[in-house]
């Protein structure tokens, strides 16, 4: 019931093994793929597994603040044993953190296995990029995470984050007021992250957090 603009790129390669303006022309064509983009569907082959242009790639639809799912295929062609999938997911995890926050789905194309969750999944991923957050339910969240985990002082002085708004989608852009913005660590950074993702349910979009003076 919804009309879907699905465009196809060619797959990248390492600029060190461009030969041709073909291929510097088809990087160009999927950059700007990606910056009109919604949701980004990045395929990963099961049997290679995340490399580093595919990290390269996921970098700049994160940085562009596309929404985006992870789809790995040929999925059919990889010996299963217990917990292969979620082993599979683990890995690519701790190979870029990141991906924590993004949806990771099993596909065949050959097969048609889990397919028609691609596209559902990516409609998903495009509701939660307009969503936007009330600064009344940000502030009751966070005041509940800050009692939770407050930031750490530095050299006697406290840090206090005295509210937040969000100011934008595409990315989600959340500002905090602070009397010490410079002193908000990254692990802290990290940790209001996590705690607002998973109450806000913000799960394949990325996430930026603007720590601001007050």
């Amino acid at each position: 019931g919804h009309n879907i603009n699905l465009v196809d790129t060619a797959g990248l390669r390492r600029l060190a093994k461009l030969n041709d303006n073909v291929e510097y022309y088809s990087i160009v064509r999927t950059k700007k793929a990606i910056h009109n983009a919604n949701v980004v569907l990045i395929l990963i082959d099961a049997q290679k597994g995340l490399c580093r242009q595919d990290k390269l790639i996921i970098d700049d639809v994160i940085k562009k603040g596309k929404g985006l799912v992870l789809v790995v295929n040929k999925w059919d062609l990889v010996k299963k044993e217990t917990s292969t999938m979620k082993k599979f997911q683990d890995d690519m995890i701790y190979q870029y953190k990141s991906l924590d926050h993004y949806p990771i789905i099993f596909i065949s194309a050959l097969t048609k296995q889990r397919v028609h969750r691609v596209l559902e999944k990516a409609w998903e991923v495009y509701q939660r990029s307009k969503k936007s957050i009330s600064t009344k339910k940000l502030n009751e969240k966070l005041k509940s995470i800050l009692m939770k985990n407050p930031p750490p002082a530095e050299f006697g002085k406290v840090v206090k984050i005295k509210y937040a708004t969000q100011v934008s989608n595409n990315p989600t852009v959340l500002a905090f007021y602070t009397n010490s913005p410079k002193k908000i660590k990254n692990h802290y950074s990290r940790y209001l992250e996590n705690q607002l993702r998973e109450v806000f349910d913000l799960k394949g979009i990325p996430v930026v957090l603007s720590f601001r003076s007050k």
